[in-house]
């Protein structure tokens, strides 16, 4: 920020700074405008110093780049800094020339302009260049992008607020925006990114950073915690919260407790330590704990050591007068979290990660182990990794080596700080398919231990963290490694590979003073964990508490000769495609890899399952509070056991629950925590649904053995994949048989165009009116030459009226036609459609369902049959309908002309090639941009991906000569449509005229809020501390749907085509369910309220959606999971006429850390502005 001609002219990089911090933002403009007053800052940092000479010259050879290829390239600095009267200018003069400079070089249509200098209202400043591209402006066939040159070797969130803020001033000279931007990195990458995927997240920001600049006052800062970082101010604000002595120091604490603390008026550790009364929002066990937590931390004041307590677990945690109870050091007692330390082993590891997380998908660059030599000397052991390929050996290289001490020692451990880095094993198993094998026998024999977790669930400690740095306290002194915290070491590795990649460092820590940093910093993190693990011991025996381990054992059972003969195929597999990639078959190659990582996607899907299974089996009760699949603390009723009906052998016992758990439901079959049952294994217990009432946390269990008081239930989530892997191993085994590649699972992994029996150039769904493209698409069906169509179809665009014509047209032609997808419900709902047609079109079908058909296909004559019996009930004309377990069974291979895969988008490719051999030919209706396929593993290659994703690969529509793209909705009115179109799908989605006929007809009692006649309301409510529900917007929701009752919708555009808004014609989508429940307590049980699972292809006239999280941060899952642009898309296209989104303004401004999050917080800040804008 500076001063021209007498205003206060900001530059891009400010507001990108803002976005960094908008308290450092606040606290540089103190500094500008009270130099005398400021506190000091931070000492500068000189690698920033190297690096901006690097930038330049990387800058400057990127301009010669430009030259070499040709282009005219007019460098701005250099053109004014030519003359000899530049010398003499003041600053505003310079800037002037320079602006008037670069003005004449755009009107003038020069292929490049470096140095371009361009000004706005409230903005100026210096873009690297402008390159001319074609496109009509007002300059004539052409107009210009912004590009810019960094260093850094990723794409940041700043750089694209930068870019954002000159293609808005350059604007002002062209009248028109470029599509995109581009990043140059310091490798050359060109990065391009969509300026509809980032604009409006700017336009938010920018509007937030002018806010606070506007209402600048010395006097109001702003608070620190509101911001994640401090600029070159974290030393003044680190001594001002001390000083304050701020609730944001005590460990563990949210910032919705922090909120909901403030609310009550406790606004101190003091405060906390001596609270005596309840706090709205927060349980009282929490409470405590909190409070204990700011009393050791202010105990442990000014102490070389900090104070610390053991927690002692009571039997039965939920009792009403059960609560932690606190023992002094010296007395005994009997913890759960020091009972879980096993045993000193020689053999025995302390292992640490050092990783890099701001790639995609991450990078895990340093391994790293302490452990004691034959001569009981601590050795340290490493491992490192600069790319994936490398990344890979260091996995396989640490698992090897970690597989074969266990085998020569039995009892050994490996102990690590915190779930990171068995979860970044667990991916790497995935991502590269290798090492499963010794990492489930690993995981299963309990040889990784989270000292984390034994350390939260044994003792609170007066630290303000409990990072390994502050609970090291306890037994070692103060660290004195250059690098001082895992959050250094990500931004000193970001420095090293721009040192590295500019020539000034090696790529070894021999070579490299950065490198050397970061593995002093590793060894010591590694040491530390050791002496952890001797210090917690030393507790153990102190107390006098017994060691108790439980050892996992997994239902999974595979025989050993199918895994031996599965593995064989996947070294062939994967050694195929080697030698393909070195004959330059790049995609045979591809697709041979994938192959290899499809032989065992079951296994790997199912092993998170058993993971998690595990995970919750050592939880505690409060752990699993915040664990949706599970239901916690569970009290029994005063209600006796009884028999839930009279031929009942087992008695039902009923329970209670509260109520606010993010809970999503419970299978039939669950297990109890911490209970055992015959054979010791877990007890088990059936739940009785329709005895329960979930929403008034009512609960019925039956079981054989009695219940206790108190349970808390987990699911076992597994699902047994069978025949589906059997078949996949048939297909390939077959397809590496084979010499030509020539079927329809063959076109699809190649991702060839469809085969036709007659050529079809062109588009493949032509025509001018949607009967002729439909009638275009039915004959490409039937003209399918052993190969697949797909047709993408997106929200109520006729995806299953097409659908059912196809089939309506194959079983006139006595085809025998398959239908499956990843749910009956799915199944059934295209069948449905189909046999209606069929019927009411004359044409003879039989359909064939494997689970009971509804009501209505029941009376359009669809038959029951098991898996087993399908095969001998086909013949020309039928169609079945069942899951991939059903078409991978082996007497269904061959046996079909047609497959039809309903919800491509959410079927896995695994499943796909299973199923690929019951029929000839495939066709895939979906769309991948709706909600995804449900995998929970971690993956090698592309063998993860949904059908659609994989064929499309990161495409938002198909291209028309590849497929059908349904780019017309008959249900969204236009207004909802450009959002949706504009941002999910290329803006190649249109709307049908007739639809903009649906609107809310004038009222003079409607709400100002509402009062339009369709689109996009965006209706702000402030509120803090809510993470996965908000009574606020609850209230509003319900005062605002009251509202529209009664109002009048037009349904057509006929004049007296109107009727009035009911309960029907309204939807309400949450994504967490707490807001499901909160918002169907609050309206009624005659309003429709659900999740987008729910929801996905049903539609009504309005329909409200509830953001209801305070702070993406704190919500559960993240940013990826509130923004997730399919959720989205989904719940925004279920409208017809209105949609109205409530939520807090500040999620538009959620800060994030990596462009990804960028598009999706953008998708938020869009819906706001898209509201203005209507």
């Amino acid at each position: 920020m500076r001063i021209l001609n007498n205003r206060l002219v900001f530059s891009p990089s400010d507001l990108s700074g803002y976005l960094s911090s908008p308290f450092a933002s606040w606290m540089d403009r103190f500094a500008r405008e009270f130099p005398d007053q400021a506190p000091p800052a931070d000492e500068a940092d000189a690698l920033l110093g190297v690096l901006g000479k690097r930038g330049l010259e990387h800058e400057a050879a990127f301009e010669q780049r430009f030259r070499d290829a040709g282009l005219e390239v007019l460098n701005i600095d250099a053109e004014v800094c030519a003359t000899t009267e530049s010398l003499s200018l003041s600053a505003e003069e310079d800037m002037d020339r320079r602006r008037l400079c670069t003005v004449e070089a755009i009107r003038s249509g020069v292929d490049v302009i470096a140095q371009a200098t361009l000004e706005g209202e409230r903005f100026a400043g210096v873009a690297d260049f402008l390159v001319k591209v074609p496109g009509a402006s007002e300059l004539g066939s052409y107009h210009y992008e912004v590009w810019d040159t960094k260093l850094a070797s990723r794409i940041r969130p700043g750089f694209v607020i930068q870019l954002c803020c000159y293609v808005e001033m350059l604007e002002q000279i062209q009248g028109c925006r470029a599509e995109h931007l581009v990043v140059v990195l310091g490798d050359r990458r060109e990065e391009r990114v969509r300026l509809v995927d980032c604009q409006d997240y700017y336009r938010a920001l920018k509007q937030q950073f002018l806010q606070l600049h506007d209402g600048w006052s010395r006097d109001e800062m702003p608070s620190p915690t509101a911001s994640s970082s401090y600029g070159r101010w974290s030393g003044y604000v680190q001594s001002w919260l001390e000083s304050i002595d701020h609730l944001s120091q005590v460990a563990t604490i949210t910032g919705s407790q922090l909120a909901r603390l403030e609310a009550a008026g406790i606004a101190t550790r003091a405060a906390l330590a001596a609270v005596d009364v309840s706090v709205a929002g927060i349980d009282d066990m929490s409470l405590q704990r909190l409070a204990r937590q700011a009393s050791l931390q202010i105990q442990s004041q000014g102490c070389a050591v900090p104070a610390y307590s053991l927690l002692e677990q009571p039997v039965d945690i939920a009792a009403a007068d059960a609560r932690e109870v606190l023992l002094s050091v010296g007395e005994s007692g009997v913890t759960n979290g020091l009972s879980r330390l096993p045993a000193w082993c020689p053999e025995d590891v302390f292992f640490d990660i050092e990783g890099f997380p701001l790639d995609t998908g991450g990078l895990e660059y340093l391994w790293g182990c302490t452990y004691f030599d034959e001569q009981s000397e601590r050795t340290f052991r490493d491992w490192w990794a600069h790319d994936s390929t490398a990344e890979r050996q260091a996995f396989e290289g640490f698992i090897d080596w970690i597989y074969e001490r266990w085998q020569r020692a039995p009892t050994m451990h490996v102990y690590h700080y915190a779930n990171y880095e068995i979860a970044a094993c667990q991916r790497l198993m995935g991502r590269y398919g290798t090492r499963e094998h010794e990492l489930d026998e690993l995981l299963r024999a309990d040889v990784f231990v989270d000292l984390y977790v034994v350390v939260q669930q044994s003792l609170q400690i007066g630290e303000p963290r409990y990072s390994i740095k502050n609970v090291e306290r306890l037994y070692r002194g103060g660290r004195d490694t250059d690098v001082g915290s895992g959050g250094d070491s990500v931004v000193v590795y970001e420095h090293w590979r721009e040192r590295h990649q500019a020539g000034v460092e090696g790529d070894t820590w021999q070579n490299s003073e950065t490198l050397n940093s970061i593995r002093n910093y590793n060894i010591d993190d590694c040491n530390s964990t050791q002496e952890l693990v001797d210090w917690l011991r030393e507790r153990q025996q102190e107390h006098g508490i017994t060691i108790q381990l439980e050892t996992g054992d997994s239902q999974e059972v595979i025989p050993d000769q199918v895994v031996s003969a599965r593995l064989e195929m996947r070294d062939r597999l994967l050694l195929n495609a080697d030698t393909q990639r070195k004959a330059e078959d790049y995609m045979t190659a591809a697709v041979s890899e994938n192959m290899a990582g499809l032989l065992e996607f079951h296994r790997r899907e199912a092993k998170p399952a058993w993971w998690r299974y595990f995970d919750r089996h050592s939880s505690t009760p409060e752990q699993l509070m915040h664990d949706p699949a599970c239901l916690a603390k569970c009290l029994r009723t005063g209600r006796e056991p009884f028999k839930p009906t009279e031929r009942a052998r087992n008695l039902a016992y009923e329970y209670d629950f509260g109520t606010m758990q993010d809970f999503k439901g419970l299978p039939a079959a669950v297990e109890l925590l911490d209970e055992r049952g015959d054979n010791d294994k877990p007890l088990r217990a059936t739940v009785l649904h329709a005895l329960s009432d979930f929403a008034q946390g009512r609960l019925v269990l039956q079981s054989a053995k009695e219940l206790p008081t108190t349970v808390t239930l987990i699911p076992n989530e597994f699902i047994n994949p069978a025949p589906i892997p059997d078949a996949i191993d048939a297909v390939v085994e077959q397809w590496l048989e084979r010499s030509d590649e020539t079927g329809s699972i063959d076109d699809f992994l190649f991702r060839r165009a469809p085969r036709f029996k007659q050529p079809r150039p062109g588009a493949i769904a032509y025509g001018d009116t949607s009967e002729e493209r439909l009638a275009a698409t039915i004959e490409a069906v039937l003209d399918l030459d052993d190969s697949y169509l797909t047709i993408q179809g997106p929200p109520g665009c006729g995806k299953s009226y097409t659908g059912a014509r196809i089939i309506a047209a194959l079983c006139a032609q006595g085809c025998k036609i398959g239908i499956s997808s990843n749910s009956h419900a799915a199944i059934q709902n295209l069948m449905t459609g189909a046999a209606r047609y069929c019927q009411a079109q004359g044409v003879a079908a039989r359909f064939l369902c494997s689970r009971q058909p509804d009501d209505e296909l029941v009376q359009l004559g669809a038959e029951l049959f098991s898996n087993s019996k399908l095969a001998a009930e086909l013949a020309p004309a039928t169609v079945v309908g069942t899951t991939a377990w059903g078409f991978a069974r082996n007497d269904l291979a061959g046996e079909f002309d047609y497959l039809l895969i309903d919800e491509a988008g959410q079927v896995s490719v695994a499943n796909l090639l299973a199923m690929s051999r019951s029929a000839r030919n495939l066709v895939l209706l979906g769309d991948q941009m709706q909600l995804g396929q449900p995998s929970q593993g971690s993956h090698p290659a592309e063998s993860g991906l949904s059908v659609l994703e994989y064929l499309l690969k990161g495409q938002p529509t198909i291209d028309e000569n590849m497929g059908v793209f349904l780019g017309t909705t008959y249900r969204m009115h236009s207004h909802i449509n450009r959002y949706v179109s504009q941002r999910f799908y290329d803006g190649r989605l249109k709307s049908v005229a007739q639809t903009d006929a649906r609107e809310l007809l004038p009222d003079e009692a409607r709400l100002p809020e509402l009062d339009r006649k369709a689109g996009i309301c965006f209706i702000p409510v402030q509120h803090t501390g809510n993470a996965q529900s908000s009574e606020e917007e609850a209230v509003e929701i319900f005062r605002l749907a009251r509202s529209l009752l009664g109002q009048r919708v037009k349904t057509s555009a006929s004049d007296d085509s109107s009727k009035p808004l009911g309960w029907n014609d309204l939807l309400f989508v949450a994504p967490y369910n707490q807001q499901v429940k909160l918002l169907q307590e609050r309206l009624g049980e005659q309003a429709r309220v659900g999740s987008v699972d729910r929801f996905q292809g049903q539609e009504a006239a309005v329909v409200f959606l509830s953001l209801c999280s305070s702070d993406a941060a704190e919500a559960p899952r993240g940013i990826d999971f509130l923004f997730d642009p399919n959720r989205l898309n989904v719940a925004i296209s279920r409208a017809q006429t209105l949609v109205v989104v409530v939520g807090n303004p500040g999620l538009a401004t959620t800060r994030v850390s990596t462009v990804a999050q960028l598009r999706k917080v953008n998708l938020v800040a869009g819906l706001l502005y898209h509201s203005a804008d209507e």
